[in-house]
């Protein structure tokens, strides 16, 4: 279940896309099977997306506060859109796809003990 408030879904699709886009790519370019076969392919993409996912989080959530007044009661209430994936924004939740793609990378370049 993903669980995510205003544009926050693109976490999520950001990733996928770029996963998607960089093995098309290379395995079109290098060979077949290279993006698979290479545990740098995938985390590039997981980190170049992560720069976008950051990027656009900050955009996204330093839009600016609107201020209504309530007739009734005379005060005021703010109204701020959120854009968070599992109740982090947009922008932090960058970091989160960084270190899944430090962990696709080292996972398999790391030495056996």
């Amino acid at each position: 279940m993903i669980i995510w408030q205003g544009k926050g879904v693109l976490g999520v699709v950001i990733p996928f896309i770029f996963l998607v886009v960089g093995q098309i790519g290379l395995d079109a370019t290098m060979g077949e099977g290279y993006y698979s076969s290479h545990s740098w392919a995938p985390a590039a993409c997981l980190a170049l997306s992560a720069v976008v996912i950051w990027v656009l989080g900050r955009e996204l959530n330093k839009r600016p506060v609107r201020e209504l007044i309530d007739p009734k009661t005379q005060q005021k209430v703010i109204l701020k859109e959120k854009h968070t994936m599992f109740w982090i924004p947009l922008q932090y939740f960058a970091w989160l796809v960084l270190v899944f793609a430090s962990y696709m990378y080292f996972k398999d370049n790391l030495p056996k003990l």
